[in-house]
């Protein structure tokens, strides 16, 4: 990759970029020294503002590490935090035995629209009470790694917003539901960049890659009954994939 002045791309971008490229192809190795502003403004034609901002995004994303006295180096490879067993529903809140990992949570009833409404299969019809969003974070070690925001029908759990905040066991919140509990989940597992909520709240930079599971449960009944979405560090976690044999 070289630097093309003629992109609309900033050059400080571009720079990161190429950083970290160079790190994939293992020119600079973990542990290992990159060479200083002043050679990377000579290597490159570059200014100092440039290649300080380039080097400073890094650093908050933990690709690069700054020693005082010594340089920047590349940053060992993280002990990362293992999600286990992975499952479409992993972080759906109505498949959770309990709540105990849950931080932070947020809980709030919105309206329904017609992109809500779409998700969730909602016919055209009398205006429905519309749907509960519980929004929140999951740590390890003192390390948050993961954003959830799950959906549920106000109609199928008339009570989860105030037994959530009253601090309810999901046993107790979930009895007598059987026929709205999830039964089937379908979910996808993408990358994507960061969103402004997502980047400040696990602190990665703006626009830094999150893995994302998305998806969508049926219940018994045959309704969809929560549509979850959890966005993960991708430079903290590691998936866990197990299949026993049939």
């Amino acid at each position: 990759m070289k630097i093309d002045r003629r992109s609309t791309q900033p050059l400080y971008a571009q720079l990161k970029e190429l950083l970290i490229d160079r790190i994939r192809q293992q020119t600079y190795e973990p542990g290992q020294q990159i060479p200083s502003e002043m050679a990377l403004c000579q290597e490159l034609s570059l200014s100092r503002p440039t290649v300080r901002q380039a080097i400073a995004e890094l650093v908050s994303e933990g690709i690069l590490i700054i020693i005082k006295g010594r340089g920047t180096f590349v940053a060992d490879e993280p002990e990362r935090i293992e999600v286990k067993n992975l499952i479409a529903g992993q972080f759906s809140l109505l498949m959770a035995r309990s709540l105990e990992l849950q931080m932070h949570v947020e809980i709030e009833k919105v309206a329904g629209d017609a992109e809500l409404d779409r998700l969730f299969g909602t016919a055209d019809g009398p205006v429905h009470p519309g749907y509960w969003s519980i929004a929140w974070q999951q740590a390890e070690n003192g390390q948050t790694y993961a954003f959830c925001r799950t959906l549920v029908p106000v109609s199928m759990f008339p009570e989860l917003g105030p037994d959530l905040q009253q601090g309810k066991r999901m046993i107790d919140i979930t009895a007598n539901k059987y026929a709205y509990l999830p039964q089937k989940t379908a979910g996808r597992l993408f990358v994507r960049q960061a969103r402004t909520e997502e980047s400040q709240i696990l602190d990665i930079s703006r626009n830094a890659p999150v893995l994302v599971l998305s998806s969508r449960s049926t219940s018994r009944s045959g309704n969809v009954c929560e549509v979850s979405t959890a966005a993960l560090r991708a430079d903290l976690v590691a998936l866990n994939l197990d299949s026993g044999r049939s």
